[in-house]
């Protein structure tokens, strides 16, 4: 496994990137919005590393009432929401995982297949301060919209 992102929920994505570009190197790889059924809106930003080692960073704000936005005033300035690993095959380790306790907030893994990507999101683990844990399997294709979404909808209501 290896480190493949670190998400953070904010309340301003542009300001939180303008950190990263200068003090850890980093440059917009792209932006997308989401919209959700009630009307809400996220919208994301990805950054790429100048070292190709360092793991991708994925940062997101969202409207009044939406899943980002509500899981950001909750914790009145926002924060790393979840750290991604990168596996090369997601359902064994889901399963190992399980064995080992660990719950999931989706009963099935995340598929995109146009982009040949599957994803899933841990429950809050609470040896980890309540971050979330997500296993990833893709190649070097970037983030699936459709995929995101479905997995900030996994996290409604997640405390």
């Amino acid at each position: 496994m290896k480190l493949d992102h670190i998400a953070y929920r904010v309340q301003d994505r542009h300001h939180a990137a303008n950190f990263l570009k200068k003090t850890l190197s980093y440059s917009i790889a792209t932006e997308f919005e989401i919209k959700f059924d009630n009307g809400s809106t996220a919208d994301c930003l990805v950054l790429q590393p100048e070292l190709k080692d360092n793991p991708e960073i994925f940062i997101s704000d969202g409207t009044e009432y939406s899943i980002v936005g509500e899981w950001v005033k909750e914790r009145n300035t926002g924060g790393v929401h979840h750290l991604a690993y990168q596996v090369s095959n997601i359902q064994k380790v889901v399963e190992e995982w399980k064995k080992n306790g660990v719950e999931f907030l989706t009963d099935n893994v995340i598929d995109c297949p146009e982009d040949n990507m599957k994803q899933i999101f841990s429950k809050p683990v609470k040896e980890l301060g309540n971050v979330i844990i997500e296993l990833i399997e893709r190649e070097d294709k970037g983030f699936c919209q459709n995929s995101v979404k479905d997995l900030m909808n996994s996290t409604k209501g997640v405390e």
